[in-house]
């Protein structure tokens, strides 16, 4: 059930030819130009590559009966969904049941999978009756994180848990804990770090080939327009719902905006980009300032127009992290005496609930220039400065003809009337062509991202993160071959939960290493 993943060639006459972006991770993942079939590298390339193999010309079989893993879903909701989206394209996992408070989100859950799969209310109930799972899926309210990890790490499961691993650091530590009690794996759905554009742009344009020069500026963003809350009618009985520990349908359904259930916009939303940071970085934060407030949800109408209501997590943040980062020189920390070299990185962040905005994405930016990236393929860019590479043009181009970036391409207007019209004429002033204001940099030249090979450019971007975690329970892996897990996340679990306390407090927060570690 759990034996070694096998892969076989693809024949000699394949017609398959590598994208610029497989070759380049074909020949990087080899010092010798042969492809690096360790175990661990295996482990820690599937969710980069798509099963690594696939980018050095060779395919992961398709999982036999004898490797099919037995998996249950707990939570049903709509991160539920998601995963269960994703977990049904990958060869080898069966459904077996599906757990969640609210019956009916489990039997119309249920039905999305297959006739055969059970449903239960109750986690107990579930795992009693299948003895069978191998592993569990936790989409629940991010409260229960916590007490149903312990709950199936004990029963000797292995468990994905959505991000944020929990809305207190107390309950984040026990996670940490209970996977070294049980020696059981824990992945935390941070899936940005299985995405291969986002694992090429750190590992390779970032630390071997330094595209950027020296980097000073991370930003990241996730803004979302004005959404009414959730109003059922009916649901849950009172007397069920108040005995797990819910006040009322209303809180049930918008759990994410109360203190006891979730962490609000900032950890639903800004745990992602927040722990991109920490990734890119190679570090943690030293200080953090932030601002934020509940500026728009408050006092305000029900849809329904019976009542008001009130949220109680901040609705706006924007935060401010120092990072102490690692110098990198052809993928290798540069030293300084016993110490790695570091120079000073800011990070900006925020998270709006009341403007959707350029939705969400992250930027990196260097000296030498920038790149914009998220799982929305629309933010895929990189920008050369004009002002600082001027003598670097050339190295800029040899990285365009080997693939490792490319430019747009050109915008061809077949007839007259498709060519774009000012709207007014320029200012005599500006009008001579060439000329620039003094007052800003020369416009940047654009470049874009490798284009990724088809099959992993149409997986949903939760894919990649679990085919890591279910190829390591395969492989009888290590918690070290996940690409994030429970410790990794516990970084950024303080991080993220400690502007709360920044925007009460007004005050600046200073950390240290031990703060991101748990004893």
């Amino acid at each position: 059930m759990r034996g070694a993943c096998h892969a076989v060639h693809v024949p000699p006459h394949s017609t398959c030819q590598p994208t610029p972006l497989r070759l380049i991770m074909t020949l990087e993942n080899s010092s010798s130009g042969k492809p690096d079939l360790t175990r661990r590298r295996f482990l820690r390339n599937t969710a980069a590559t798509g099963a690594a193999l696939s980018y050095s010309k060779m395919a992961a079989r398709a999982a036999g009966p004898s490797d099919t893993l037995n998996v249950a879903l707990v939570g049903c909701g709509s991160q539920g969904g998601v995963l269960k989206t994703s977990a049904l394209r990958i060869p080898g996992l069966k459904f077996v049941a599906v757990c969640d408070l609210w019956e009916v989100k489990a039997r119309s859950m249920a039905r999305t999978i297959g006739s055969d799969v059970k449903i239960y209310t109750l986690l107990e109930d579930m795992l009693k009756a299948h003895p069978e799972i191998d592993c569990l899926l936790i989409a629940t309210p991010d409260w229960l994180h916590a007490p149903f990890t312990r709950i199936g790490l004990q029963a000797g499961k292995q468990v994905y848990c959505e991000k944020m691993m929990s809305n207190n650091l107390d309950a984040a530590r026990d996670m940490v804990r209970a996977q070294r009690e049980t020696g059981k794996l824990l992945q935390i759905g941070h899936q940005r770090r299985s995405n291969p554009r986002y694992q090429f742009m750190r590992n390779t344009l970032l630390r071997q080939k330094n595209l950027l020069g020296q980097i000073t500026t991370l930003y990241g963003q996730w803004n979302r327009s004005v959404k009414p809350p959730f109003e059922v009618k009916g649901g849950i009985p009172d007397d069920v719902l108040k005995a797990h520990g819910y006040k009322d349908m209303f809180e049930y359904t918008n759990w994410r905006w109360f203190h006891k259930y979730g962490g609000g916009p900032i950890s639903d939303l800004g745990a992602h980009q927040i722990d991109i940071f920490n990734w890119i970085t190679g570090t943690t934060p030293r200080a953090m300032v932030a601002s934020g407030g509940l500026d728009y949800y408050k006092d305000r109408m029900l849809p329904s127009g019976k009542g008001k209501f009130s949220y109680e997590h901040l609705d706006t943040a924007m935060v401010v992290y120092e990072y102490d980062m690692p110098v990198y020189d052809n993928g290798v920390p540069v030293m300084e005496g016993d110490k790695p070299k570091t120079n000073l990185v800011r990070a900006l962040y925020q998270v709006l609930t009341t403007n959707g905005s350029q939705n969400y994405y992250e930027k990196v930016m260097g000296v030498e220039g920038t790149i914009a990236i998220s799982e929305q393929p629309v933010y895929n860019q990189v920008y050369r400065e004009k002002d600082t590479t001027s003598g670097k043009i050339g190295q800029w181009e040899a990285l365009a003809r080997a693939g490792y970036i490319r430019k747009p391409p050109a915008t061809i207007y077949n007839k007259f009337w498709e060519r774009p019209v000012a709207w007014h004429l320029p200012e005599k002033w500006m009008a001579t062509e060439g000329t620039q204001d003094v007052r800003v940099s020369i416009p940047a030249d654009p470049y874009e991202l490798p284009q990724m090979p088809k099959e992993m450019d149409e997986k949903p971007p939760h894919q990649f993160h679990l085919e890591n975690f279910f190829n390591t329970v395969r492989a009888s892996g290590k918690q070290t071959d996940l690409n994030c897990p429970v410790s990794e996340a516990y970084k950024c679990a303080v991080a993220v939960l400690n502007i709360n306390k920044a925007v009460e407090t007004g005050e600046r927060i200073k950390f240290a290493p031990s703060d991101f570690e748990v004893a």
